[in-house]
């Protein structure tokens, strides 16, 4: 469908990307690692861009012609099936990059699921166990 279009919405002399992207799994989709932000444009002075310079079809000529081509930049993944896996390449990346808690209680139901997934791997040989694997076994 047009929300998993991953193009530009231009309001006057403003450019803010529509990044479907970075929520496919909030709606079934499978979840994969973003591309990178684009750049967004202010071309206008004023407070909402109808202000000044009338001539936004030239200055945001790349930003329309990427609209016009729409059909291009649809993301396209299957349905979801189950929950991401522990190691999956999105989560890796996630668990990088972000505040993975924002409460207590998330962070408790986290580590949980965490520690649980990590003794699955140690218990079907993806992993090899050290000392610090079997202490945290214990």
């Amino acid at each position: 469908g047009q929300w998993c279009t991953r193009v530009p919405l231009i309001y006057f002399g403003t450019v803010e990307w529509h990044l479907p992207d970075r929520c496919l799994c909030q709606f079934g989709r499978e979840q994969c690692i973003p591309l990178e932000v684009p750049d967004s444009q202010r071309a206008f002075n004023g407070r909402d861009g109808r202000q000044g310079t009338r001539d936004w079809p030239t200055k945001l000529a790349n930003f329309i012609a990427i609209w016009e081509n729409r059909q291009l930049q649809d993301i396209v993944t299957p349905n979801q099936v189950g929950r991401l896996g522990y190691h999956d390449p999105y989560l890796d990346r996630y668990r990088q990059t972000s505040v993975r808690y924002m409460t207590l209680e998330g962070a408790a139901d986290g580590a949980l699921a965490d520690g649980i997934e990590r003794i699955k791997d140690m218990t079907t040989g993806r992993t090899e166990l050290g000392n610090e694997d079997v202490s945290f076994i214990r």
